[in-house]
């Protein structure tokens, strides 16, 4: 079977079902079309803000959460079990969207006289922001099931029974007024920062994925992905990890990651023999770690820019070398789980010449290119540099379609018109197309972004920050690394029920503060980074790993198995926070380039040891000492000195040349080939 068997050119993934959260509704008729169009205005809005110059933030917010919050209710059924629920949209959900929507507009509208009286709300103004409230978590259950607004409602009633609570973690309590009036008429609920970048940065880059993807680029990636490994063992799964990298270091979405490189590397991966779980695992870790990898990463990078107040482009530059030694952690995670089950490389007649490959889809980097001028050479603001990137994304599609219109015409494969015709529709199709998947994919992000708001509110209201950080002040009696670890913890539980943009939002205004107040001596971005990894490491975990769910239906897997392969795959790169964190370097903060040379080989090669530990193989099944040198080994990388370096190089050298000589031994073929 070979790529174009599996995806043409010019049959791009359909990602019309689905959404960043999942399965959404595509119902027919009148109300498909309804949905359709509010999709559609909701993107030309982001679209034309963008353009022409974005609203002030109040109106800006107001009017993206009033689309976001109504389309949600449109998008996701109560009951996203029953199959017939996506066909069909009932009476009390079309009520649901125009009350959602109002709820939010009534700020827009009455922006001016709301401002004149924020600490003192009418009675109207105390009912909208009740409402609105409580539609933001119905909604948060329509995305994402019962974990998302669980945690915002036990933030919520937090501010009402404080006064009951133990002096270290009590207050005095708050009246409902002012809990509405932070949460709604002040920008430090709702309308805070979350949904401040979910209006501007995120909905930016979105678009311009959606229009990168609509430009046949998916393809592409994933064919030079092949090209360069699919000879290598488990040769297909290598490809995934390197397409998936490509691919969402522009999107920035992992579900959308998923279904465009894993359609084409699922199968193929099961063709040369992995199970269906393992399959899927790997493309879910692969999907999701494309949030960290810049320049796009994801929707909670550009959150942390505006918490910090540390420009975009400079974050961007720290997470780079990190980013990159993750995917090569992965990589090796996934050849060792294709040397202990014996995979094959790709079969040579399926693998395409690299370099007629890449000169043929050469003008896609072009928008890539683009893009990174504008954000990391420029320096202008992601929303720029985002929309510099759609417009020229735009101009390779236009492009493409002239030069296949041009080359029909010459081969005489029918009237001018009527090619002409067929160029336009197809034009036609693929920009509506693009700005009905970023509808798609933004409404879940929007109603995310709007509880992890209503938390961070709460926080601020409370003062619980300080709480926190008297609480964290005990661990760290004990040491920054204990500090470290029960973040990493706390951040993975986080994220057995929370999406990444609201889990990284929870994080950053409760424990960020804390840390930062006891070890002020820490860099702010790598504390922020650290938050953020363990965030999208639990991201593909059951149950609200929505990537693995996406998989799954691909590999036609078991979607928890597959959620948990991914997990598995992605603890190659568990200690590389604490690598950062203690070694600014790995941040390119205050160093050479030879400096960070050596500090990325000295993680890849603690990573490599990890995964090892992992996966329980290096060349041959590992014995129980082994894995316990080989984790002693993965610890030593987190403070990395000349003398840990060689120890551990040694003993690693000792542990290969005895599994190489247990290998020969047991089976003389059983040492693998990379």
């Amino acid at each position: 079977m070979s790529i174009e068997s599996v995806v043409t050119e010019g049959d791009e993934v359909d990602l019309s079902k689905l959404s960043d959260e999942g399965r959404i509704r595509t119902p027919g008729g009148k109300i498909g079309l309804l949905i359709f169009l509010v999709g559609i205005a909701w993107s030309l809005f982001h679209f034309y803000t963008l353009g022409f110059g974005m609203l002030t933030s109040v109106l800006q917010r107001s009017m993206h959460l009033s689309f976001g919050l109504a389309l949600c209710f449109l998008y996701f059924p109560h009951n996203r079990k029953k199959l017939e629920s996506y066909d069909t949209v009932p009476w009390y959900d079309i009520v649901l969207a125009v009350i959602g929507f109002l709820s939010m507009f009534y700020i827009f509208y009455n922006y001016r006289e709301i401002a004149t009286r924020v600490g003192a709300p009418t009675v109207t103004d105390l009912w909208m922001g009740g409402l609105a409230v409580v539609l933001v978590l119905v909604a948060a259950y329509r995305a994402f099931g019962l974990p998302l607004p669980t945690v915002a409602f036990v933030f919520l009633i937090y501010p009402f029974v404080g006064q009951y609570m133990p002096e270290l973690i009590g207050h005095g309590g708050y009246r409902i007024t002012r809990v509405i009036n932070e949460l709604y008429i002040t920008n430090s609920g709702i309308f805070g920062i979350p949904i401040g970048v979910s209006a501007t940065f995120v909905f930016a880059f979105v678009l311009f994925g959606s229009f990168f993807q609509a430009s046949g680029a998916g393809l592409y990636i994933v064919k030079i992905a092949f090209s360069l490994l699919g000879r290598f063992r488990g040769g297909p799964a290598k490809a995934s990890v390197l397409a998936s990298g490509f691919m969402g270091s522009i999107a920035g979405s992992s579900v959308a990651n998923t279904v465009v490189t894993g359609s084409i590397t699922i199968p193929t991966m099961k063709e040369t023999g992995f199970d269906a779980d393992v399959a899927g695992g790997v493309e879910t870790a692969a999907s999701t770690n494309g949030q960290f990898l810049p320049p796009v990463m994801g929707a909670a990078a550009f959150i942390m820019a505006e918490f910090t107040g540390i420009p975009y482009w400079q974050i961007a530059g720290a997470a780079l070398l990190p980013a990159l030694i993750s995917y090569v952690g992965l990589l090796g995670m996934v050849h060792l789980q294709a040397a202990k089950t014996g995979m094959k490389p790709m079969p040579k007649d399926q693998i395409p010449p690299f370099w007629s490959t890449f000169l043929r889809g050469i003008f896609y980097w072009i928008p890539i290119g683009v893009l990174i001028y504008y954000l990391m050479i420029a320096r202008m603001t992601p929303y720029a540099a985002g929309y510099f990137a759609i417009l020229t994304s735009i101009g390779v599609i236009v492009v493409k379609r002239v030069i296949r219109l041009y080359n029909e015409a010459r081969s005489g494969n029918g009237q001018l018109q009527a090619l002409l015709f067929e160029e336009l529709q197809g034009f036609w199709n693929d920009l509506i197309g693009s700005l009905d998947s970023a509808a798609k994919s933004m409404a879940g992000i929007a109603v995310a972004c709007a509880s992890a708001g209503i938390i961070v509110g709460v926080v601020t209201l409370t003062g619980m920050g300080m709480r926190v950080t008297l609480l964290f002040s005990v661990l760290a009696n004990q040491g920054l690394f204990l500090m470290l670890l029960g973040s990493a913890f706390l951040s993975i539980i986080l994220g057995l029920g929370l999406p990444t943009t609201a889990k990284y939002a929870v994080m950053a205004t409760l424990v960020a503060p804390a840390i930062l107040a006891v070890e002020p001596t820490l860099p702010v971005v790598a504390v922020h980074l650290f938050i953020l990894y363990y965030a999208i490491l639990a991201d593909d975990t059951p149950p609200v790993g929505v990537a693995a769910y996406a998989a799954a239906a691909i590999a036609r897997s078991d979607p928890i198995k597959t959620g948990l392969y991914g997990f598995k795959f992605d603890l190659g790169a568990f200690f590389l926070p604490f690598m950062f964190v203690y070694n600014p370097e790995f941040l390119l903060v205050d160093t050479t380039w030879y400096g960070a040379l050596l500090v990325g080989l000295t993680a890849l090669f603690g990573i490599y040891c990890f995964s090892a530990v992992i996966q329980q193989w290096l060349i041959v099944k590992l014995e129980w000492w082994e894995t316990a040198i080989l984790f002693a080994i993965s610890v030593a990388m987190v403070w990395p000195n000349l003398t840990s370096d060689i120890v551990s190089l040694v003993c690693f050298v000792g542990i290969y040349m005895y599994q190489r000589h247990k290998a020969k031994r047991i089976l003389p073929d059983a040492v693998p080939v990379i």
